[in-house]
């Protein structure tokens, strides 16, 4: 190594051992394992010589009407190099970029290979390191003509602002720095979807937006993280959420770099999928049904009576009396304490219920599936145009189940005042804000049903330009903040925030059960019980009466 550098501070060093030199160094920094090598017939390269040598393995192509695509086989340790003329400046690299979708990260060096006029290189760098931005690739190197003997080569610098830089090759130089790091203050392009609480828009009094919300917080912390900025695309509109083929439409021309948008992966295409970031949250697509109704005490009674349970009980304990009545003879001080015993036992089971009934009253069943919900009458309030991304067993045997409606804001306005009329879709993502919601209040309206849904683990990710130069580093800023149960924590807290946005009201909005004398028609029910008691009771008595004198007539004939 020490001879290496001795060399490169040589003023008269040969082209063979400059090279040599500068191909130890790309070896030593970027650690690849493999070499993408794409020139032309027509041009003549330094690095053809190198191509099967060492452990790397080389992958060639010299077509450029089609090129193959490599994100679906090869991993991120990839050198590029790139061999062309000033002239073909445009439909190489075009071609190079179509091979390098979604990795376009991986550090690219370019190497001029006809004469020109030293004078030119500049201006020629320029041209090709503006359409390398255009095209999403940020780690490249320009090696001119005459590099071998100047030991001069071009880079570039994106942030804060586009810049070429010309420097004199040393083996202590980084070839490819680390760019993203430090973005000083640079933009970054984003358009909140005003899909409430994700991303809240509100007007001040002196006409200007801020947005809010939890995923709006974490973009601000991730421009922090890297030293950037975000800048809205257009004046985004109250009142109006954007819809996914609008958000869509922006990250394809170009428009936003990220979208403030968290969409679920619900039956996404092999080609759309890389829009997406690395899941932001991982939850369900399920329902929001209102808490089941309370029993009255005619209904508690009457499923008590039903219950197969309470006529086992009271067969185990006349089964008890009658097998003590058998052993009457037995002559022992307990057996004397039988019937007040059976009485007790009757008594306090009839207590334990009574106390439940009052403790925690009784409620209908749970809706479990589909078809309680059919019988029960209940309603589904959604979105029409969201009811095609339903399951299809979902939407032809239970259509009648749902009330769709064409305006999303309407849905929304029931689910937030706690419309207990109608069931709701919602993910458990937003679940978040209405059981936050919910603490407040003296009793819960609603409950997240698991049960009935419509996507379960569903991914939900961020909306990404194609080939973002931050999706890396979004990648891990997520991974870091879901150790650290951020994105929970925000989502808890988005209901403050629509409280403060005036979207939500801090106030409890279930009805408290006020404390009534007891009515004479449930003095009715309770009278016609004792009558049915006593009723049973004589009935019982005549028939043991009948048996008696019946046993003593035939005795005495």
């Amino acid at each position: 190594m020490w001879q290496q550098v001795k060399l490169a501070e040589t003023p008269n060093w040969s082209g063979a051992e400059a090279f040599q030199l500068f191909w130890a160094h790309l070896r030593s920094e970027i650690r690849f394992r493999t070499l993408l090598y794409y020139s032309l017939n027509s041009c003549e390269c330094w690095f053809e010589g190198l191509l099967g040598s060492d452990s790397h393995t080389a992958l060639l192509w010299n077509h450029q009407e089609y090129p193959h695509f490599l994100r679906h086989r090869q991993d991120l340790d990839i050198l590029g190099v790139v061999c062309l003329r000033t002239s073909q400046y445009k439909e190489v690299l075009s071609a190079f970029s179509i091979m390098l979708d979604q990795i376009r990260s991986m550090p690219v060096v370019l190497q001029l290979c006809e004469e020109g006029d030293p004078s030119e290189d500049q201006e020629s760098a320029g041209l090709i390191f503006r359409l390398s931005v255009e095209l999403q690739i940020l780690n490249v190197l320009l090696l001119p003509w005459n590099f071998l003997r100047s030991r001069t080569f071009y880079a570039y610098e994106l942030f804060p602002k586009f810049q070429i830089t010309k420097r004199i090759y040393d083996t202590h130089l980084t070839l490819f720095p680390y760019k993203l790091g430090n973005l000083q203050g640079h933009p970054i392009q984003t358009m909140p979807d005003n899909s409430e609480p994700h991303t809240i828009v509100q007007k001040t009094l002196n006409g200007t937006s801020i947005v809010s919300g939890p995923v709006w917080q974490f973009l601000q912390e991730f421009a922090r993280h890297i030293n950037g900025s975000l800048q809205l695309y257009g004046e985004p509109v109250i009142g109006q959420t954007l819809r996914y083929a609008q958000v869509l439409d922006w990250v394809r021309n170009g428009s936003i770099d990220i979208a403030a948008s968290l969409r679920p992966h619900v039956r996404v295409q092999l080609d759309n999928m890389h829009v997406f970031s690395y899941p932001l949250q991982v939850g369900d697509w399920c329902t929001m049904l209102p808490m089941e109704r309370v029993l009255s005490a005619h209904e508690a009674l009457t499923r008590l009576m039903h219950s197969p349970f309470t006529w086992v009980y009271i067969l185990v304990l006349y089964a008890v009396h009658c097998f003590m009545t058998q052993r009457g003879h037995v002559r022992h001080r307990l057996f004397y304490l039988k019937k007040l015993l059976a009485h007790l036992t009757l008594l306090c089971f009839l207590q334990a219920q009574l106390s439940a009934f009052f403790i925690g009253p009784l409620q209908e069943n749970h809706i479990s599936n589909m078809q309680q919900l059919e019988r029960s009458g209940l309603h589904i309030m959604g979105f029409r145009r969201e009811f095609q991304q339903y399951p299809i067993e979902m939407r032809s045997r239970y259509a009648s189940s749902f009330l769709l409606q064409d305006v999303f804001a309407d849905v929304v306005k029931h689910r937030n005042q706690f419309n207990i009329t109608y069931g709701y879709t919602e993910t458990s993502v937003k679940w978040n804000l209405y059981r936050e919601a919910q603490k407040h209040f003296r009793r819960p309206l609603f409950r997240y049903s698991q049960d009935i849904c419509v996507q379960k683990m569903s991914l939900f990710s961020l909306i990404l330009k194609n080939n973002c130069l931050y999706r890396y580093q979004l990648k891990a800023f997520i991974m870091r903040l879901q150790e650290g149960g951020f994105m929970e924590y925000w989502y808890c807290r988005s209901f403050y925030v629509m409280v403060k946005a005036g979207r939500l009201q801090f106030k409890d909005l279930s009805t408290s059960h006020q404390v009534l004398p007891i009515r004479w028609s449930e003095w009715q029910y309770v009278l016609a019980l004792y009558g049915a008691g006593l009723l049973a009771s004589v009935v019982v008595i005549v028939i043991e009466l009948t048996i008696h004198y019946v046993n003593v007539c035939l005795r005495s004939l």
